[in-house]
């Protein structure tokens, strides 16, 4: 058996894929192309486009993503000023 051939799309080719399916989805191409640069989807750089497979895409939004972490680094303990007091 031979396997099927990926479906790669741009990212305007994947949210026009999602807004087929479900014309209410509220994915955008920005966050397409964050998942990519980020390299949380694989992509393929043909040369001023951006490939990614839809399949991957799909998986990827039916698995969810984990919010981000922006929470700030708070030190514990006592910390050490450089600055003297005179």
């Amino acid at each position: 058996m031979t396997e099927p051939i990926p479906r790669m799309r741009t990212a305007a080719g994947i949210v026009a894929e999602i807004k087929a399916l479900d014309p209410g989805s509220g994915v955008t191409e920005y966050y397409i192309r964050q998942l990519a640069r980020e390299g949380r989807l694989p992509a393929i750089h043909a040369g001023s486009k951006t490939l990614i497979n839809l399949d991957d895409v799909l998986a990827l939004l039916r698995a969810g993503t984990p919010p981000p972490d922006n929470a700030p680094e708070t030190p514990s303990g006592i910390r050490r000023l450089d600055a003297r007091l005179k």
